[in-house]
């Protein structure tokens, strides 16, 4: 324990040289809207750090969950036992411009046909690749693919597993590999991404 502890800090500490961070109240973190997000009974928020150097409210999360919750039947090491807890990062975004609701949901199974199940998917155009690897939800089929754009698309096909979900003008982006420097900077990357197309929004302040 003491050496995973030693470990975030030094994972925490790199992080901080490329972006600077100051602590934040859990208070300002509520994942509960999220439906993409399977939380265990053993969920839990732990830390959140503010990002001080974007203009929009964007935050650090630290979190533990149940690794047979969160992570794929693939990966999942089944010697586990099933309330074993892992702890992962993610990026919550509150935007200051309207944003509309979708998820992009990392299709885990690799199952081409898996997108039936779900009736508000929607087939992306402008980059066919990423609906074999992920699954868009969106009511507004008509709009979401341009409100998100190519950049996104792009960057989501060449990361790993990773969820992203849009509700109520605030946004979860978090990923079904345990916490670890080099993907939260991927996490970070995707947010920036989603950032930019949020309407009329700067993704970060410049000198």
């Amino acid at each position: 324990m003491a050496e995973d502890a030693k470990q975030e800090k030094e994972i925490l500490a790199e992080l901080k040289k490329d972006f600077p961070l100051t602590k934040e109240s859990l208070k300002e973190i509520d994942l509960s809207q999220f439906s993409s997000l399977h939380r265990s009974e053993h969920f839990r928020v732990t830390y959140a750090w503010k990002f001080t150097s974007f203009l929009q409210r964007v935050y650090f999360v630290k979190y533990r969950n149940s690794h047979k919750t969160t992570t794929t039947p693939s990966q999942a090491d089944l010697t586990l036992p099933a309330d074993t807890t892992v702890k992962y990062a993610g990026i919550y975004v509150k935007f200051d411009q309207p944003m509309p609701d979708f998820i992009i949901r990392a299709n885990t199974q690799g199952d081409k046909f898996l997108n039936l199940y779900f009736p508000n998917s929607v087939k992306v155009k402008t980059v066919p690749a990423f609906n074999h690897k992920y699954i868009l939800e969106s009511e507004e089929a008509g709009t979401i693919e341009q409100v998100i754009g190519v950049e996104l698309f792009n960057t989501m096909l060449n990361a790993g597993d990773v969820n992203v979900e849009v509700k109520d003008n605030k946004c979860f982006i978090y990923g079904l590999k345990p916490f670890g420097y080099n993907y939260a900077r991927l996490l970070i990357s995707i947010a920036e991404d989603v950032i930019k197309r949020n309407v009329g929004q700067p993704d970060m302040v410049t000198e």
